[in-house]
């Protein structure tokens, strides 16, 4: 039995060597943003993220981390380990990526004259035209198997009216330690020499279910109240960072 354990052990790290061998390129990133937890009156916070991606010729790879998060709802650091299969598009040339950005400048002027926006049109006119210089784009899509070492948030109270007779209470119940959540994104990548900047949007699904945030409300002297119960599933990130590929 101990002899078929090694050997299979043996086969997986093989493989591997043979994969990081054929792969046409490998990068190191580093990531940070924001996380949103797509939910009214539930705070945003940071996500900073290292990775590791392997990319073979066909443009399929896989990336690997370490991810932070320091604080979701108030319940703080969760860590995290995120996987991910991915797929490269093929790297545009420089007059590819110029052509694209004055494309996308003169679509975003033409909308702008369309619906008379002409408060913000040199904004959106730049922004046109850098969104559309990325050297490639990459699409992903995996798993990220955490633990959260924080406990439940406390209670946030708060009060308003013109006798402060108004309440509302909140707070973010952890149910469990362990998390793991389903991704989806993209990265837009703009190349220099060996160097990548790199933007990166993307949706994460909890399907441990380790965020359940606490809300209820009323008036003082009246014993009626209003309380709900939501949990926390949906998040959308958005980080932007370096790679160095070799």
């Amino acid at each position: 039995m101990k002899r078929k354990l090694s050997h299979f052990i043996l086969c997986i790290a093989a493989m591997l060597v043979e994969f990081s061998m054929a792969a046409q390129v490998k990068e190191i990133s580093l990531t940070a943003g924001v996380n949103v937890p797509l939910y009214k009156d539930v705070e945003n916070d940071a996500v900073i993220t290292v990775s590791y991606g392997q990319f073979f010729q066909d443009g399929f790879g896989f990336r690997a981390g370490f991810q932070w998060i320091p604080s979701v709802a108030d319940v703080n650091c969760n860590f995290g380990m995120p996987v991910a299969l991915a797929f490269h598009t093929k790297e545009r040339t420089s007059q590819e990526r110029i052509n694209a950005g004055f494309s996308g400048a003169a679509d975003t002027l033409t909308q702008d004259i369309i619906s008379d926006n002409n408060y913000s049109a040199g904004r959106d006119l730049t922004a046109g035209f850098l969104m559309n210089l990325f050297s490639d784009l990459e699409y992903f899509i995996g798993i990220t198997p955490g633990y959260i070492v924080g406990s439940s948030s406390p209670e946030h109270e708060a009060t308003w009216g013109t006798s402060w007779q108004y309440w509302n209470n909140s707070w973010t119940e952890k149910k469990s330690s362990f998390s793991l959540t389903l991704d989806a994104g993209m990265m837009l990548n703009y190349s220099l020499w060996r160097f990548d900047l790199k933007i990166t949007p993307a949706f994460h699904y909890c399907l441990t279910n380790n965020y359940v945030y606490h809300i209820s409300s009323g008036e003082k002297n009246i014993d009626a109240k209003t309380s709900h119960i939501m949990p926390l599933s949906w998040f959308f990130t958005l980080s932007g960072g370096v790679a160095f590929r070799f």
